[in-house]
C-alpha cells in the first residue's frame, strides 16, 4: 500500500483551522497525514492542540522548522496574502509540493516565477481555488456545455459579506474566487477589465466595496460585485443566456434554471469542497501529476486582478460636467425667434454669446427637420411642420409661448407652400 502524503499546514488562523480539521478527518482514508502545523501565534497553536488534539511535537511557530522537516513532503499555505510568495518559494526550493491559498501571490510576476520554479523542480504547485470543487458550479458548467442557456449574454457574480478588515485589499482578498469562477464557467479569460472601489471605514488603500467589469469574446461580459458592507454572506452567480438563465448559490450548492416555461430546481448532492480539494492535492502529490494548469490559472487570476486594480487609479470614472445650457429651451427659443431677429433674440435669452455655438444649434435643427432655409428674401430660416409639432408636444413650454407664436409660424408656412 502506498504511504500517505505527509502534509504540513502553514497558518492556523480562521481558514487554517478548517484545513487542520479536514486533514485530520482525511487520515482515515490512508492517503494523507497531517505531519505538522505552523503559526506565529502561540494561541492559534494552543487552539489546535486543545480542539483537535494535535500533538505538541507537530506544532511550531517557525515556518522554517516545518519546511525543513525531511518527513514532510508537501505543505498547504494558509497565511496572510502578502506572505504567500515567500513561503511558497521557500517550500519549493526545499523540494516540497505546495498548495497555496488564493491569491497565489500579490503580483503576476511572482506568480509566474513560482510556476517556473515548480516546473523546473518537478514539483506539484496547486492554488486553493476551492470553488473548482463546488458541486453546484460543476453542474452549472455541465449545463452550459449542453447549450441549455443558448447564447451566453452576460454573467453577474455577487461575492459579498459583512466583515471588517482594516488592512485588507478587497480586490485581492475577495476577487480571486469570482475571477476564477468566471474562467471555470466560460472557459476563457477576459479581454479587458475595469474596476471601481471605495473605502468607507478604512484608509483609501484598503477598499471595502469594489465593482469590476470584464469583457470576454463574442460580446459576453461579466459584472463582479465585492463588498464587506453587505448584510449576510452571499456567493451567487447568475448566467444569462438567450434561452434561459442559471442562478447558482455557491454556499447552499443549489442551481435554479429560469426558462420561459418556469423555474426548475436542478437536483445536486452538496459536497465538502475542502475535503475534495485536499484529496485532489494529495492524489496529485502521490501520483506525481505535474500538470502546471492550476499554477497557471492562479497566476492568470492574479494578472486579471492586477489589471482591475490598476484601472481604478489610471482610468478613474469621468467627472460629470454640469450642463451649461438647457438644450431643449435653446431650441424652443430659436424656433420662437424665426422670422424676427433670430440671432440677437436667442443670444440674449440664453447667453449664447458664441456665434459658432449658435450656428451649431441651427445646423442640428436643419438636420432634424425642425427648420428649413427660407424661400423669402427677408428671412434666412422658417419653421417646418416638424418644428411646429415639436413646439406643441412640449405643452409646458407652449403655455409660456402663447398662441401668437404658433399662429404666426403656421401662417408663414402656409404662405410659402
Amino acid at each position: 500500500m502506498t504511504s500517505p502524503v505527509q502534509v504540513g499546514v502553514i497558518g492556523a488562523g480562521y481558514w487554517g483551522r478548517k484545513l487542520v480539521y479536514e486533514y485530520l478527518s482525511a487520515e482515515c482514508k490512508g492517503t494523507v497525514k497531517l505531519a505538522g502545523v505552523c503559526d506565529s501565534s502561540s494561541s492559534a497553536l494552543l487552539f489546535c492542540r486543545e480542539e483537535f488534539s494535535v500533538r505538541d511535537e507537530l506544532l511550531t511557530e517557525k515556518a522554517e522548522d516545518l519546511i525543513g522537516d525531511s518527513k514532510i513532503s508537501a505543505v498547504h499555505i494558509a497565511t496572510p496574502n502578502h506572505t504567500h510568495y515567500a513561503l511558497a518559494r521557500m517550500a519549493l526550493e526545499a523540494g516540497k509540493d505546495v498548495l497555496v491559498e488564493k491569491p497565489m501571490t500579490l503580483s503576476s510576476r511572482e506568480a509566474y516565477e513560482l510556476v517556473d520554479l515548480a516546473a523546473s523542480q518537478g514539483l506539484v504547485l496547486q492554488v486553493g481555488h476551492i470553488f473548482r470543487f463546488n458541486s453546484a458550479l460543476c453542474k452549472a458548467r455541465e449545463i452550459l456545455d449542453e447549450g441549455v442557456l443558448g447564447k451566453i449574454f452576460y454573467v453577474r457574480v455577487q461575492w459579498t459579506d459583512s466583515r471588517y478588515y482594516p488592512d485588507r485589499d478587497i480586490i485581492f482578498d475577495l476577487g480571486p474566487h469570482p475571477v476564477d469562477v468566471l474562467n471555470q464557467l466560460l472557459k476563457a479569460w477576459p479581454i479587458q477589465v475595469s474596476g471601481f472601489a471605495r473605502a468607507y471605514r478604512n484608509s483609501r488603500n484598503h477598499e471595502e466595496i469594489a465593482y469590476g467589469l470584464a469583457e470576454f469574446g463574442d460580446g459576453v461580459f461579466a459584472h463582479i460585485e465585492l463588498s464587506w458592507l453587505h448584510p449576510g454572506k452571499t456567493r451567487e452567480v447568475t448566467i444569462v443566456g438567450s434561452e434561459a438563465t442559471l442562478v447558482v448559490d455557491c454556499l447552499s450548492q443549489r442551481v435554479a434554471l429560469h426558462a420561459p416555461s418556469g423555474v426548475t430546481e436542478v437536483p445536486i448532492p452538496a459536497n465538502n469542497t475542502i475535503e475534495e480539494e485536499i484529496g485532489w492535492f494529495a492524489d496529485c502529490a502521490r501520483k506525481r501529476c505535474l500538470d502546471i494548469e492550476s499554477g497557471l490559472i492562479g497566476a492568470r487570476t492574479v494578472e486579471v486582478l492586477e489589471a482591475m486594480h490598476k484601472s481604478m487609479w489610471e482610468r478613474p470614472l469621468p467627472i460629470v460636467q454640469p450642463v451649461e445650457h438647457d438644450h431643449t429651451a435653446v431650441i424652443i427659443s430659436i424656433l420662437e425667434s424665426i422670422g424676427e431677429d433670430v440671432d440677437q433674440t436667442a443670444f440674449t435669452k440664453h447667453g449664447l454669446v458664441d456665434r459658432t455655438e449658435f450656428e451649431k444649434y441651427l445646423e442640428t435643427m436643419l438636420k432634424l427637420g425642425l427648420v428649413r432655409t427660407s424661400a423669402t428674401k427677408d428671412a434666412r430660416y422658417e419653421v417646418t411642420q416638424d418644428g411646429l409639432r415639436f413646439l406643441r408636444e412640449y405643452g409646458d413650454i407652449q403655455r409660456d409661448l402663447g398662441k401668437s407664436t404658433l399662429e404666426s409660424h403656421e401662417k408663414a408656412l402656409s404662405n410659402s407652400v
